[in-house]
């Protein structure tokens, strides 16, 4: 059991800390020969962290004579870890928690770190049926600062908060950070050049992988137990894409004529310019990344589902390319953007991304925007998508580019100028995607 946590604790450091991506982790974790309770409650403890970070934080400061900001970032980890298992697990018991923290306390810290987790775990466990009572203690803020309450309670950064709240009021933004702590759909997208949505399903249901169909996308399927899923010879055939519905909606609602010339200009790892092959096996498609690792993995891709109408080239989005100049029919530009989208999806991108950040990339956004401009043809379509669901980063950045490209206007997506998608209200992840046509 000792050896669990300190792999949990590695992890966690690795994400918080040092800018390491939770599912990366995770995925190299279940390669190696771990037994399979042992990796679900490695997975549990560190998606729980990550995710409850400013709520179990706020449950140190309540107990901790010492300040959040003076403790080790180490004992500050184990404590939250022993936190998060007292009040969010039921498989081990309370006692054992307790010693397994003061145990790591003690090889990462010293006797004195061992005893201030010893108490101060005690202490709250002493006061865990007031604490569930009183919200975590955050009754009275509840009454005074709404957002702050919220923050806190939903582990949401405060700026996320206060910008839902703003656009969609009280309720709406209670339910959005709720189903952000919720994990996500495994959502497949069938490759419907080896078989049809309803073969795949059966092909899955004799390997024991029940699934249902999305909600939106007519060529997916949700995976409901995914475990071991990668190993499969269905997915080393290439059989399915791992896409969440989202994504694929992009490529679904743009229209291609019969042979389409294609721009994906920020494609990795692939999924979008897949989607297109797959719905439209006569287009031209050309997939474009900046970064080698990132082109590789394209390209692993697109041979494993056996795709053969996408080159693959290396390229700066932000940068103009005149060989694309006038030449395609449709550009798709799925913006580098904040990610605020993929909360549940990605945890740890609550923590590492501030406002200042979406300042910097509105201004890479509109630059790669004003590019593919030049390269779409009259007529053709650019669309424009992003996994956030910022103002700044969607619709300001298309009213900004109308008023300065009057040869350009919106096409609408459902009635919509451009669509937003929410988490609490499409479970899918968050999304924006507009759709601009070159008229002259």
């Amino acid at each position: 059991m000792k050896d669990i946590r300190k792999k949990a604790l590695f992890i966690i450091d690795n994400v918080l800390y040092k800018g390491a991506f939770l599912n990366e982790e995770l995925l190299i974790l279940s390669k190696s020969k771990i037994d399979k309770r042992d990796y679900n409650l490695i997975v549990n403890i560190t998606t729980g962290v990550v995710q409850n970070k400013l709520l179990l934080e706020h449950i140190v400061s309540k107990y901790s004579k010492i300040k959040i900001k003076k403790i080790h970032r180490t004992i500050l980890t184990i404590l939250q870890m022993g936190i998060y298992q007292i009040f969010f697990t039921s498989r081990i018991p309370d006692y054992s928690i307790i010693n397994e923290s003061v145990n790591l306390a003690k090889i990462f810290g010293n006797q004195g770190s061992a005893g201030f987790v010893n108490g101060l775990l005690r202490n709250i466990l002493r006061d865990k049926e007031n604490i569930e009572k009183s919200e975590f203690w955050l009754n009275d803020v509840k009454e005074t600062d709404y957002a702050e309450y919220l923050s806190i309670y939903y582990s949401h950064p405060k700026f996320y908060v206060d910008l839902i709240l703003e656009e969609k009021g009280k309720d709406f933004t209670k339910e959005l950070l709720k189903c952000n702590n919720v994990q996500a759909p495994f959502t497949i997208r069938v490759n419907t050049l080896k078989c049809s949505v309803e073969d795949l399903a059966g092909k899955l249901k004799k390997r024991g992988f029940d699934t249902e169909k999305t909600k939106y996308s007519k060529n997916a399927l949700i995976v409901k137990n995914p475990e071991s899923i990668l190993d499969s010879f269905l997915f080393k055939e290439g059989y399915f894409y791992i896409q969440d519905e989202a994504s694929m909606l992009v490529s679904e609602f743009t229209k291609f004529n019969e042979k389409a010339k294609v721009l994906d200009l920020c494609s990795a790892p692939g999924g979008k310019s897949f989607n297109i092959a797959m719905l439209n096996r006569d287009a031209s498609i050309i997939s474009c990344d900046i970064s080698n690792k990132k082109i590789s993995l394209i390209r692993e891709n697109m041979e494993r589902l056996g795709i053969k109408n996408i080159k693959i080239l290396k390229n700066d989005a932000t940068i103009y390319n005149k060989t694309f100049y006038n030449l395609f029919d449709n550009v798709i530009v799925d913006a580098p953007c904040s990610g605020l989208g993929l909360y549940r999806r990605k945890p740890e991108i609550k923590w590492n991304r501030k406002p200042e950040d979406i300042e910097k990339l509105t201004k890479i956004q509109m630059n790669i925007i004003n590019n593919a401009s030049k390269y779409v043809k009259i007529g053709g379509i650019i669309t424009y998508s992003t996994c956030t669901i910022t103002r700044e980063e969607n619709e300001d950045i298309i009213n900004k580019f109308l008023d300065e490209n009057k040869n350009f206007e919106i096409e609408k997506i459902e009635n919509s100028d451009i669509l937003k998608i929410y988490t609490n209200t499409h479970n899918m992840d968050g999304f924006s995607i507009a759709k601009i046509k070159r008229i002259n």
